[in-house]
């Protein structure tokens, strides 16, 4: 009978983690169409605007796929069709490895925001104030708040701790850069190191030396295929963000392998 019921218990719990995730990936569909509305905004007026992606031919909305318009099916960028593919997939992977379902909320609304600083980083190889601003006081908000009702106030002050260290970090690396190092990058920074210092000093730290390696051999690569020259700027941004996501979601199984 209690083998029973704990294969019952089990079940149940694998059905909540499907139903969550399942919802996670229909919320990060709708949350692409905001994504790519201001990202084309941004890249075409520097304004902005939240709802409603549009054709760039005929002002018309965008289908489901964010690949056509509607009415007149005018063919749109593929970069659309990887935020929406991007941001399902981010979504489910935080879902999944959010530590507790109650940051579960906070995991996802930051890997929406390092989704859209992506795109802008690399449409612009800027990364705004007007979006980094409230986007990181809304993620550390819901941080905080499921820190509160899980009990970790103690790790949600080492989280700030480490995004005052990271942002120190890359703040001396700009200076020393002198250009090379956009500041935007020295901001969001702070998120960043909130988010997986929350989790420890060992997950911040991964997260800062990926970010390295991974830039390093991504331009080393791009220069060898001659894609880019080497007086030509790449934007350091996208692999940040790239790995504060890799970390959050499979931080731990990577520190794990490591130290073992």
């Amino acid at each position: 009978a209690m083998m029973r019921e704990a294969r019952r218990s089990a079940s149940y719990a694998r059905t909540m983690i499907f139903a969550v995730a399942f919802l996670s990936a229909l919320l990060a569909v709708i949350a692409s169409r905001s994504i790519v509305a201001e990202s084309d905004a941004h890249r075409a007026t520097g304004t902005d605007r939240w709802w409603g992606p549009q054709c760039a031919e005929c002002g018309r909305p965008l289908g489901p796929s964010l690949m056509r318009c509607v009415g007149e099916a005018h063919p749109q960028r593929l970069m659309n069709g990887v935020v929406l593919f991007t941001t399902v997939v981010v979504s489910v992977a935080l879902t999944l490895g959010a530590p507790t379902p109650w940051l579960i909320p906070a995991y996802v609304a930051f890997g929406w925001l390092m989704v859209l600083l992506t795109v802008t980083d690399l449409d612009t190889k800027l990364l705004p104030n007007r979006i980094l601003f409230p986007g990181t006081a809304v993620t550390v908000a819901l941080l905080l708040v499921g820190a509160l009702v899980d009990g970790g106030f103690l790790d949600f002050l080492r989280g700030l701790a480490a995004g005052a260290a990271y942002f120190i970090l890359m703040l001396i690396l700009a200076l020393i850069a002198r250009g090379g190092l956009g500041f935007g990058d020295v901001k969001m920074a702070v998120v960043i190191g909130v988010f997986t210092g929350y989790l420890s000093w060992s997950h911040l730290a991964l997260s800062v030396l990926g970010s390295f390696i991974l830039g390093g051999v991504v331009s080393l690569l791009l220069l060898a295929t001659r894609r880019v020259g080497r007086k030509d700027a790449i934007p350091f941004g996208p692999f940040m963000t790239a790995m504060a996501v890799i970390t959050l979601a499979v931080g731990s199984a990577i520190l794990d392998w490591y130290g073992g």
